[in-house]
């Protein structure tokens, strides 16, 4: 193969340029937006995890200033079991221990007078109920449902940040939460399929609402106090994605073997490429069936984009070596265009197969 650039027809040097300058800048723009995306995404969880945990600094002015005669109600949690995690649900169940432990009027009865926010209280249960002078303690068991709007963005290597808000019922110049870190935790055996357990806290919350819900009594919009109980699980592995995208990686195998068999065997097979593509389309559903109908634009879309993609591009390749065996009767220079294309599509198949689970990933 004594083919070199310098020595190549005019025809020769378009033909080859424009091809592999065209594969390289749509491979490069389109890894570099879709990775950008992913990566930020992923980073993105340390900022949401700490504002979630956060109170608006107007809103605790406010509490201070009405909250001077409330009652400090010392909260902590203990998640003794996460029942269930259903992404195509938006849902997720849980068990956990709650106690409310305060000093004063022992008519506050707290274990009664707290709800879950975007959450179903399927059962309680009274642990124990303490009364002794002016210290009061309560230890509910409850099971919970609650509601979550998943970020798919990342899915199937993507992270969660479950949170369980409990809100009192009591507006702040009456009730105020103090977060029992101390004594606050979760079961150390508890396992919960597909995922790990990355970090858990808990903190109070204040939320301010906009209206005073109609109450004679009140001149300003309710603030009530909140205990949130935070828990990120990330995938424990990469086995769903690969359950995913297994068949895309068969339809990109299989179309990089046509070219390379165009390339160096002298055979044209466009016609084993249309049953690539009907693989790689109907792949897509595997993941698809797994989430909301509400999908977010995340990894799965991108990756799957890329096959179709590369299926693409392979096409065109085939097409443009047979046009050039055909039509130019030039063998030599047929093999030398698509052993470059081909090597090209290969790097950047590999490229971006390794790329984006690595920039969604949270390792």
């Amino acid at each position: 193969m004594g083919y070199r650039f310098k020595d190549m027809k005019k025809w020769q040097k378009n033909r080859l340029l424009f091809c592999f300058i065209f594969v390289v800048v749509v491979s490069v723009v389109y890894l570099s937006i879709c990775s950008v995306r992913l990566y930020r995404d992923r980073a993105g969880e340390d900022k949401y995890w700490t504002d979630a945990l956060t109170t608006n600094e107007a809103v605790l002015d406010k509490v201070e200033s009405r909250g001077a005669d409330a009652v400090q109600v010392s909260v902590g949690t203990y998640i003794e079991n996460l029942k269930e995690v259903s992404i195509k649900n938006s849902s997720y169940r849980l068990v956990m221990q709650v106690w409310f432990k305060w000093q004063g009027d022992q008519a506050l009865d707290m274990a009664s007078n707290f709800h879950v926010y975007k959450g179903t209280i399927n059962k309680t249960e009274m642990l124990k109920e303490y009364h002794e002078g002016n210290e009061h303690y309560q230890l509910v068991r409850m099971d919970v449902t609650l509601t979550k709007n998943y970020w798919t963005c990342r899915f199937p290597l993507e992270s969660h940040q479950l949170r369980c808000y409990l809100e009192s019922n009591y507006p702040a110049q009456d009730v105020i939460f103090v977060a029992d870190k101390e004594n606050s935790g979760l079961n150390g055996n508890m396992s919960i399929a597909g995922f790990d357990i990355r970090r858990y806290d808990t903190g109070v919350f204040y939320n301010e609402y906009d209206s005073t819900h109609g109450d004679p009594e009140l001149a300003d919009p309710i603030i009530t106090a909140e205990h949130v109980t935070a828990l990120e699980l990330n995938r424990s592995s990469i086995g769903l994605y690969i359950k995913c995208i297994i068949a895309l990686f068969g339809t990109t195998l299989w179309v990089l073997i046509t070219l390379f068999i165009c390339t160096f065997h002298y055979v044209d097979p466009l016609g084993m490429i249309p049953a690539a593509l009907f693989g790689t389309v109907s792949n897509i559903m595997v993941g698809a069936n797994l989430l909301p109908d509400a999908l977010e634009m995340g990894l799965l879309e991108f990756i799957n984009m890329w096959g179709v993609y590369t299926i693409i591009i392979v096409a065109l390749a085939v097409i443009n070596i047979n046009r050039i065996r055909n039509k130019f009767e030039d063998r030599e220079f047929a093999q030398y265009f698509g052993r470059i294309i081909f090597t090209t599509i290969l790097f950047f198949t590999l490229v971006g197969h390794l790329l984006l689970p690595i920039c969604a990933y949270m390792i």
